[in-house]
């Protein structure tokens, strides 16, 4: 059985894509999908619910977004979506007066939605200072193009078949073809195949939102999505790194 890499077309494709970021997300557990696709609610539909305002919010986003490219890897066989990837081309730096406040309206109001927006500015935060150094914009040309992933999934049952590195391969020659730098905020399991596309890790931090006196819900939003390790990883023009000359972001 192979792999194909496809765009994404229609929004039928949409739903099939964003019940496979759930599986992947959901195994192993990674706190940043309860913060940006929340299940939200107890009931007996409260996934299905909450899986179709994601599906829903998601394809808005891409829709209302120029430097979106969202893509699949589809197996042969079964036609069946195993993993997707989004990458942002941006001909532009849109961080260039830094980063504004997100707000996860997602969220009902309330403490959930305090904590996820905090959650948001923290994961966003380095693009403000990392994307925003001389080698990506200067002053006679305030906003040098990036490419940054967004988000790259794999279906837990499809893992080592090779699906990653064909979500990745799409950017990494589209960085190359245009010559720009690329950035990826990754989760630890995914610092190994992106360190073979030659990703250097820049910094690592965390994803953990805090207040001075936590109410009891604040603290039970702390026992559902711990503190979250991040890094923020970065790819020279075509790849080439020499130690000691090239600057890193």
């Amino acid at each position: 059985m192979g792999l194909l890499l496809q765009p994404v077309p229609s929004d039928d494709d949409f739903k099939e894509l964003i019940e496979c970021e759930w599986a992947a997300y959901e195994t192993p557990f990674n706190g940043f999908k309860e913060i940006y696709c929340p299940t939200l609610g107890t009931g007996p539909n409260a996934r299905e619910d909450s899986m179709k305002e994601c599906t829903e919010r998601q394809l808005a986003d891409h829709k209302g977004d120029a430097t979106s490219h969202w893509f699949k890897a589809v197996d042969s066989e079964s036609g069946r979506i195993v993993g997707g990837a989004q990458w942002n081309i941006y001909r532009e730096n849109p961080y260039v007066d830094g980063i504004n406040h997100i707000e996860a309206t997602w969220w009902p109001e309330g403490e959930g939605r305090k904590f996820a927006s905090m959650a948001m500015d923290q994961w966003f935060g380095p693009r403000g200072k990392r994307m925003n150094k001389p080698h990506v914009s200067s002053i006679e040309q305030l906003a040098n193009p990036f490419a940054v992933l967004a988000i790259c999934f794999v279906h837990p049952a499809h893992r080592r078949r090779g699906a990653g590195s064909l979500l990745l391969n799409w950017g990494i020659q589209k960085a190359d073809e245009l010559d720009l730098e690329t950035f990826i905020e990754a989760a630890r399991p995914g610092i190994p195949l992106y360190a073979h596309h030659g990703f250097k890790e820049v910094e690592e931090y965390w994803i953990d939102p805090k207040v001075d006196e936590p109410s009891e819900e604040w603290k039970q939003l702390k026992e559902r999505i711990p503190p979250i390790p991040w890094t923020f990883m970065w790819r020279p023009k075509q790849g080439v790194y020499e130690e000691g000359k090239t600057s890193m972001p």
